[in-house]
């Protein structure tokens, strides 16, 4: 019995040996968790290394607000402290890293002496004279953007940074991810950061197909600004059609002459200077243009709605209700005839049929033999005198050659489909037609377009036959379009403004409004501008309304004018440029229009 005993007890115990020895971990066996930590410690503590301290948050002193913070710099590192670099700044206390961004300084103080000592004073003022000289430190202002949190996102912050947090460069890297300035559109560098470029992505609305508004004074870059934004639209494959007053862009199928900017498009951004592929001008038969070969166009007054002729017109309430009797009664007369159009190039294209024309408006206002007029068989004595005036208001609108008359008979209508062709420029040059007749070319364009963005969904058929692209708009000095003067008596025009603004949005067509006079632009298109860039602007009737109507700026940006404005700058051109937007960041500079002579 006992050496049964004897016999079984070993084989028991080597079972309870293997049951210790599974439970107990192997000392020597990895530890990923514990390896994982370690790395990111190892990480963390290389990220810490490579940061490039610039100074500490500094005490309260004298006004202060909820977004900004003070800075103190020491002697040794005052030459990393400047202007609109952005900055984090890591706060031990609370355990916060918040961003910002540098918008005052470097300001100067010594450090041995007060700074209205006489030793300071002396050794300012006769430098050579003197051989002691206080050292001193830099101080300046920053703007908290917010707090950072993990996946590198900026949240708004319920406070600010302790004193004695440090501030450090941000890194390039990082602040690329951070303000999403990756994409396939490119617009400049980030200034302060001449490695890191500003681009967006084509898919992303929120930069197109928001509207745009490009506002500044003579000579400030707003042409070249807006060249930059139509190349790059039409290398991302969409249609571009442009209202040129001035005649600034019948010429993009031209490369540049300028050899300086030849030399800094090749050594900056590694390009050559070339011209848009795809050009089509459109001028007035009346009109005159800078460009090749450009195509004489008109429109059709049946195609305008009365109530925004009448606000383009300025009618008085007389001739607005005889003009409606007329457009009404021209509508449902019998069609004896059609009027033909020619194509773009000349070609036959298919018969366009009008209710009327503005050569039927004008005979239908001729009194005859009998004292009868046409279009107003049942006319009052007292309607007579205002009948005769709108006829004379629709000569002298026909004589600029823009709408449809006996002497634009063999004219082709402007090709709205030709328009929507993607990686195509179409620039209507109306530089030589008066305010009233463009201003109907304009509100035309703008509602053909938009009829037939609401009818085909971008990428799919149009019943033309072509690929409906995205769209862009740029009418220049938008201001001579509607005007805050005029805003109150052309409700029709505005309010159709905003509508295709708003709906053609959703359906990627974007406006881009261009004025040299900001203070005559209305509010209600200020409000269409999503996305502002904002050059040189001297005089204060055009500064207020842009800062008016633009929110959440620190008025230590502002205080920087005329030379920038605004919490989101870039500059498209060598100079100065300010923009505001929802998608991209601050300073950038650098990317210049390649198409147009200079």
């Amino acid at each position: 019995m006992s050496n049964d005993e004897n016999d079984t007890e070993p084989d028991i115990a080597p079972e309870e040996e293997q049951t210790e020895a599974a439970s107990t971990p192997d000392e020597t066996a990895p530890n990923h968790e514990q390896q994982a930590l370690e790395a990111a410690e190892q990480t963390a503590a290389t990220l810490d290394a490579s940061l490039l301290r610039v100074g500490f948050v500094n005490f309260d002193a004298g006004a202060t607000d909820n977004t900004t913070t003070g800075a103190m710099v020491s002697a040794d590192l005052r030459q990393h402290f400047r202007r609109d670099v952005y900055v984090g700044i890591r706060d031990q206390e609370q355990n916060i890293d918040f961003l910002g961004r540098i918008v005052e300084g470097p300001f100067h103080a010594p450090h041995e002496v007060s700074q209205d000592s006489a030793i300071t004073r002396t050794t300012v003022l006769h430098p050579d004279r003197t051989q002691f000289r206080p050292t001193y430190y830099v101080y300046g202002t920053i703007e908290v953007l917010g707090s950072l949190t993990e996946g590198e996102h900026v949240m708004p912050t319920p406070t600010r940074p302790r004193p004695y947090s440090e501030i450090y460069i941000f890194p390039e890297e990082r602040l690329r991810r951070l303000l999403d300035i990756e994409g396939d559109f490119y617009l400049g560098h980030l200034t302060g950061y001449s490695r890191v470029t500003v681009q967006t992505r084509v898919e992303n609305k929120n930069f197109l197909p928001r509207n745009v508004g490009v506002f500044g004074t003579i000579g400030s870059g707003k042409s070249n600004t807006i060249q930059v934004i139509m190349e790059e639209t039409l290398r991302a494959g969409w249609a571009v059609v442009a209202i040129d007053v001035e005649g600034e862009y019948v010429r993009m199928n031209e490369a540049t002459d300028d050899q300086n900017l030849a030399r800094v498009l090749n050594s900056d951004h590694n390009l050559t200077p070339s011209g848009v592929n795809d050009l089509r001008v459109y001028v007035p038969m009346s009109g005159h243009s800078e460009a090749a070969n450009p195509l004489s166009f008109k429109i059709p007054i049946s195609e305008l709605q009365p109530e925004v002729i009448a606000d383009i017109l300025e009618f008085t309430e007389a001739q607005i209700r005889l003009f409606g009797g007329i457009t009404d009664r021209a509508s449902r007369r019998p069609q004896t005839q059609t009027s033909g159009r020619r194509g773009p190039l000349g070609a036959a294209t298919a018969v366009q049929h009008r209710p009327y024309s503005l050569q039927d408006l004008i005979d239908g206002l001729n009194e005859d033999a009998q004292g009868r007029f046409p279009l107003v068989p049942n006319i009052a004595t007292h309607e007579r005198p205002t009948a005769n005036t709108l006829r004379g208001k629709l000569i002298h609108l026909g004589r600029s050659g823009m709408l449809d008359w006996n002497t634009t008979s063999a004219v082709p209508e402007l090709p709205v489909n030709d328009l929507l062709v993607g990686g195509r420029l179409s620039v209507l040059d109306v530089s030589e037609t008066d305010d009233r007749s463009r201003n109907l070319a304009i509100a035309y364009t703008l509602q053909s377009l938009f009829d037939r963005v609401i009818e085909t969904t971008a990428g799919e058929r149009m019943p033309s036959g072509g690929v409906r692209p995205r769209v862009l708009v740029v009418i220049e000095e938008v201001h001579t379009f509607v005007s805050r003067a005029s805003a109150a008596k052309m409700r029709a025009v505005l309010d159709n403004l905003q509508i295709i603004s708003r709906r053609g949005r959703k359906r990627w067509m974007a406006l881009a409004l261009v004025s040299q006079q900001p203070g005559h632009v209305p509010d209600e298109l200020f409000e269409l501008a999503n996305t502002r860039f904002i050059h040189q602007l001297k005089s204060v009737a055009n500064l207020m309304p842009v800062k008016q109507t633009t929110g959440g700026v620190h008025e230590a940006v502002n205080g920087c004018w005329p030379a920038r404005y605004l919490r989101i700058h870039c500059s498209l051109t060598f100079d100065r440029l300010s923009r505001v937007g929802s998608s991209l960041p601050n300073v950038c500079d650098g990317h210049s229009a390649k198409g147009l002579p200079r």
